[in-house]
């Protein structure tokens, strides 16, 4: 089933995507519903979703073997929903509710770094200067793109802005950079469970101490520590695609319901 035990450790990776998928969609019943008087409190269900998604990303990044397919499904997965959040925006749009959700481009960003921390590992204990210069250039790289998208905002170059939003960056993915090391940093110390809490929860008072009187309530993200700590290990049964569908359908489905409620 979705529960596994293993030396008191009870959540499979499964399990803990299920808490993901139940804690996000009440989560988005509030973006979308807000003007129909969705309450506040579901939000604060959806803090900790971000955390245990980007925590499953380091673990499969870790396992797969086919580290290019992983990448190039999530990088899909953020071009179709920029490109549907643009769609559905422009033809039914609604000023209450900004349809910028995609998980998936933070995702990406998470493994892309992975992957080049992999590539720079394996040039430098081969002494191979080819793949350590490729390695920090892809580290750089989304720095640039995100600049570059910056800059043509400023300058009022809507076009060369929106082609540059397609592609994930540092500065527009959903959950901002500061999501993306937290990824890393959960690849890098997989070995050490308690560390990886220990930066979730430094991570958390930051945004706490930073956020004090503002409404913003992500410091919430914290409660994802007890999935982690209950999390055994183990990939769990169930199908691993199921997210890749039920992110989107729900988001587009709960977004399309609102318009309708809103316009009759």
């Amino acid at each position: 089933m979705f529960i596994e035990r293993n030396k008191g450790r009870i959540l499979s990776g499964t399990a803990i995507k299920i808490i993901g998928i139940v804690l996000m969609t009440m989560d988005h019943l509030h973006q979308m519903f807000i003007t129909q008087g969705a309450p506040l409190w579901l939000s604060w269900f959806g803090r900790p979703v971000s955390v245990l998604f980007i925590f499953l990303c380091a673990e499969g990044f870790y396992y797969t073997r086919r580290r290019k397919q992983y990448l190039l499904q999530l990088l899909v997965g953020s071009f179709f929903m920029s490109s549907m959040n643009r769609f559905l925006s422009s033809i039914m749009p609604m000023e209450e509710i900004a349809l910028i959700n995609n998980i998936f481009s933070t995702l990406f960003m998470a493994a892309f770094y992975m992957w080049m921390i992999e590539i720079l590992r394996e040039g430098y204990r081969e002494k191979r200067v080819g793949a350590i210069i490729l390695s920090i250039g892809g580290m750089i790289l989304p720095f640039i793109v995100g600049l570059a998208m910056l800059l043509s905002l400023s300058n009022s170059n809507q076009m060369a802005a929106m082609i540059l939003l397609f592609i994930p960056n540092l500065i527009s993915v959903e959950g901002g950079f500061v999501l993306v090391i937290m990824g890393i940093l959960f690849y890098l110390l997989r070995k050490y469970r308690l560390v990886q809490i220990g930066v979730l929860l430094v991570i958390s008072a930051f945004s706490w101490y930073s956020s004090r009187g503002s409404g913003n309530f992500q410091w919430l993200m914290a409660a994802a520590a007890v999935p982690l700590l209950l999390y055994n290990g183990q990939r769990g049964r169930g199908s691993k695609y199921f997210f890749y569908i039920f992110y989107p359908a729900h988001i587009y489905l709960f977004y399309v319901i609102a318009w309708f409620l809103r316009s009759h």
